[in-house]
């Protein structure tokens, strides 16, 4: 089965809302991202002793019976977890050492073979110690990195486990499996900062929320909060990714997402011209600050980030205004078009009557 890197509206409703009838539509590969939610709430005994608990879980069974992959999930599950978290707590002691390297690790030991190559030859025990190891190890070279330059510089860190796009389905399970297990040592929060700095990171993301469906909010919050305030790069640009990819398993929370934001434009393409309104009609001034210097930033940095976006933002400006003036026909606006002309110019007038701003109007109107 290929990686699947989106997670389905539908499941992630489903599993959010404990609607089993919904999950049991689902076809396999649908359901393929939260099986170690689904393996979880079928094997650990609830507290609930209730018929209807009862018939759900017996419902679960019946789901992700025939499927090969629990097999490996229940695995992961019969690990000796107290004896595991002595060792995760060795290994973060070791990695808040300066210049410790992957082959230094109370998880793993030695690596004579290499990562990938040891990971394909053990099981699942080792697997999760090789996975744990790997994240522990990136976290602590994100730190070195901040440490070394006194800011948030933000890279991709090579790894071998997640550059291999063959091995992330499997990542994806042990990395659920272990926040669940180990609560006091790992959460959420802190695995999707390490993401970010990987390859797939975005995907694996929604991987992990759709299993934990209570910390969708949290997670987004989390990723706006900690993003670049003030102009676009590789750090916003991922955030961004994860965010989007967040919002198109969960649209009902696209709006609610946005509202948390209030600086990043991740609303659908309808709300745009009102959206960019809001920001600079509205009472606060600070976030009027902000536009302007993404204005000017956009201005000076031309064929960066931050200059594309303001150059996506004028261009999807112009082709609203185009389609309005072709849609007029002898100088008569269409009655279904007026509501949105008139959004269109309320934005062109407050963007030429903002100072800090007005430069942007002679921008948009060359």
């Amino acid at each position: 089965m290929t990686f699947r890197k989106f997670v389905s509206p539908k499941v992630f409703r489903s599993i959010q809302n404990v609607n089993i009838q919904e999950l049991s539509e689902c076809s396999e590969e649908e359901i393929r991202p939260i099986l170690p939610c689904l393996v979880r709430m079928s094997l650990i005994s609830p507290l609930d002793t209730s018929k209807k608990c009862s018939k759900q879980k017996m419902d679960i069974l019946t789901i992700i019976s025939g499927i090969e992959l629990v097999n490996s999930i229940v695995a992961l599950l019969s690990i000796d977890f107290h004896v595991l978290e002595a060792d995760v707590k060795k290994e973060q002691q070791l990695r808040q050492k300066a210049g410790s390297n992957l082959t230094e690790s109370a998880l793993i030991g030695n690596l004579p073979n290499g990562l990938a190559l040891e990971y394909e030859r053990s099981d699942m025990t080792r697997r999760l110690r090789l996975v744990l190891s790997e994240l522990l190890f990136i976290q602590s070279q994100i730190q070195d990195g901040n440490d070394v330059h006194g800011d948030h510089e933000f890279y991709i860190k090579s790894s071998e486990l997640f550059d291999n796009d063959i091995y992330i389905e499997e990542i994806s399970d042990v990395i659920c499996i272990a926040l669940a297990e180990l609560p006091t040592l790992l959460n959420v929060i802190n695995i999707t900062e390490i993401l970010l700095h990987v390859n797939n990171g975005p995907a694996v993301i929604c991987r992990v929320v759709s299993n934990f469906p209570d910390s969708f909010r949290e997670v987004c919050t989390n990723l706006i909060q900690k993003g670049e305030k003030q102009e676009e790069n590789i750090s916003s640009s991922i955030r961004g990714a994860a965010i989007s990819m967040l919002c198109k398993m969960n649209p009902s929370q696209s709006l609610a997402v946005r509202n948390i934001s209030n600086k990043n434009s991740i609303e659908n393409e309808g709300d745009m011209v009102a959206f960019v309104s809001g920001l600079l009609l509205g009472n606060d001034q600070a976030i009027r600050n902000w536009f302007a210097l993404f204005i000017r930033t956009g201005q000076k940095r031309k064929g960066e980030l931050s200059s594309t976006a303001l150059q996506q933002l004028r261009d999807e400006l112009l082709r609203r205004l185009q389609t309005i003036i072709n849609a007029s026909q002898n100088g008569q606006l269409p009655n279904n078009l007026v509501v949105q002309a008139s959004a269109l110019l309320r934005l062109y007038c407050a963007l030429r009557g903002i100072a800090g701003i007005n430069s942007f109007w002679r921008y948009l109107m060359e």
